[in-house]
């Protein structure tokens, strides 16, 4: 419900991906975006819904049917994968998912093996490396060079997709110069090293939030599942709401948002 890259995944459904495998420790609506596109054929993750609001319908419906596989784990379970591929280390121990069936489902796999430490006897599960090719993040503030930064610093999830992946790519809701970060480098969410692309998406987290911004927007969260009823009405919802707009800002302008954050509230729909 925070700062998906919503104008990101949006480009993804409009250009026509096809069989993409998404990593997202916890995601919603960027993810049920993709599946009802026919974009996306495999998730990894811990939690895929839309909080308050229920679960992501299209994302359930392709699991039910078949159409997408989901790999599931813990939230803390797919992080040690991630930070074992980032760290270039063979697995991460944990005693997350002890006791449970999780591991028993990667067990064919071997991303997850429960083993015990020969020193102690202790049992521990081993997260092996999950390769991520691309990660995709939203922020707040970046530059030219690729510098970004998240306003406040909430790096808990993205950060370890990020440190994982191969690539980085950032929306920014503003892009600004350069010695904003040199004036302040503690500030810095991921240096420039760690980005190799960045495109400016003011409102690109809509309809999540991205806090202290604006808010995620409720009407277009009970729009879209009432939308759910049936396929015609989602088609048309979906094309005149989502996919169909020329333009990033058209796309805001057909929800009757304003590009210009820092409202602090929730963006209008």
């Amino acid at each position: 419900m925070n700062s998906a890259p919503m104008a990101f995944v949006r480009e993804l459904v409009r250009v026509g991906r096809r069989d993409l495998t998404v990593v997202a420790i916890v995601a919603g609506m960027c993810v049920d975006w993709l599946a009802a596109a026919g974009a996306v054929s495999r998730v990894v993750a811990g939690l895929i819904s839309f909080e308050g609001f229920g679960l992501a319908p299209h994302f359930r419906r392709g699991v039910e049917s078949g159409e997408v596989t989901m790999e599931e784990y813990s939230e803390h379970l797919l992080i040690c994968r991630l930070q074992a591929q980032a760290r270039r280390l063979p697995f991460v121990p944990t005693v997350a998912g002890l006791g449970t069936d999780v591991p028993a489902l990667h067990a064919e796999s071997g991303a997850l093996r429960v083993e015990t430490d020969a020193a102690t006897g202790r049992a521990y599960v081993a997260c092996t490396p999950l390769a991520v090719d691309v990660a995709v993040v939203h922020v707040h503030e970046a530059d030219v060079a690729g510098n970004a930064r998240v306003n406040p610093k909430l790096i808990w999830l993205d950060s370890e997709i990020v440190n994982a992946a191969e690539r980085t790519i950032v929306t920014a809701e503003r892009i600004v110069d350069t010695a904003s970060f040199t004036a302040e480098p503690h500030r810095t969410t991921y240096p420039r090293f760690m980005v190799d692309a960045v495109c400016e998406a003011p409102r690109g987290a809509f309809p999540t939030s991205c806090f202290p911004d604006y808010g995620h927007d409720n009407g277009f969260f009970e729009d879209y599942l009432a939308a759910c009823s049936s396929p015609e009405a989602f088609g048309d919802f979906f094309e005149r709401r989502v996919a169909g707009p020329a333009t990033w800002a058209d796309f805001l302008a057909a929800n009757d948002v304003q590009p210009a954050g820092g409202d602090g509230g929730e963006a209008g729909s």
